[in-house]
């Protein structure tokens, strides 16, 4: 399939896209998804006026984010939930969840892109996990806090 057409499919049934994602085969199909994802997003970026280097640092970010939420995701769910799912079906979860981020640029409606993106990625922890939708909801809850701390703390904002 093409990038529309998985794009769709990812959109509109993610329970049967994620039923039917091979979870071995390489990250390079995976990782070319997430990266035309992010540069939708980072030229919705630059159209809001924030510069090549916000569409830079988007496009980056995005894309290394998908890595650290991938191995972040692997360890709630193996360490937490005994999930046996390794690295490569979670970042294949991560960088198809990342279908809705392609518009995270849009203003004041940026949160809906980034709901529906945990949603996907709840169903798919909960495919390659073969988890309950309890424990894939947790493990992605759990994942994503774990990653606000460390962003918060990384940049040094004060709660």
């Amino acid at each position: 399939m093409g990038f529309v057409d998985t794009w769709r499919r990812v959109m509109t049934d993610p329970r049967s896209f994620f039923a039917d994602m091979a979870q071995a085969g390489g990250l390079q199909e995976p990782l070319a998804f997430l990266a035309v994802c992010a540069a939708v997003d980072a030229i919705g970026t630059l159209l809001m006026g924030w510069g090549i280097r916000g569409m830079l640092g988007t496009f980056l970010t995005v894309v290394a984010g998908g890595f650290v939420a991938a191995a972040a995701l692997t360890l709630v769910a193996q360490h937490l939930f005994e999930g046996r799912a390794g690295f490569e079906p979670m970042f294949r979860v991560v960088a198809y969840a990342a279908a809705p981020i392609a518009f995270l640029w849009v203003p004041r409606l940026w949160v809906i892109p980034l709901l529906y993106s945990w949603y996907l990625q709840i169903r798919g922890v909960e495919r390659v996990q073969e988890f309950d939708a309890t424990r894939a909801l947790l493990t992605v809850a759990v994942k994503s806090a774990v990653l606000f701390v460390l962003v918060v703390g990384l940049v040094g904002w004060h709660l």
